[in-house]
């Protein structure tokens, strides 16, 4: 976890720090030379209540390529049962 989420997890109200977390893993960007995709949450950032789609740097938690991609929001799974 890097200094920014451990600030924001620390400083931040148990449930507050947990929806910050929840829908930064949502928010993901694929690798264009693997196809993996990789939270903005794996990558060491936070999105929080945030829209649009920005381009950014990123690197690939799967293969360590470094890239410019688009940042976009994966819908977020359920937990409940059907």
């Amino acid at each position: 976890m890097r200094l920014v989420q451990q600030l924001t997890t620390t400083l931040l109200p148990r449930k507050w720090a947990q929806a910050l977390e929840a829908e930064s893993r949502t928010w993901v960007m694929r690798c264009p030379q693997c196809g993996q995709e990789t939270s903005i949450w794996q990558m060491g950032g936070i999105r929080f209540k945030a829209s649009g789609s920005p381009w950014r740097w990123g690197r690939c938690a799967s293969c360590h390529h470094a890239f410019l991609g688009q940042l976009y929001r994966r819908a977020p799974q359920s937990t409940e049962p059907l």
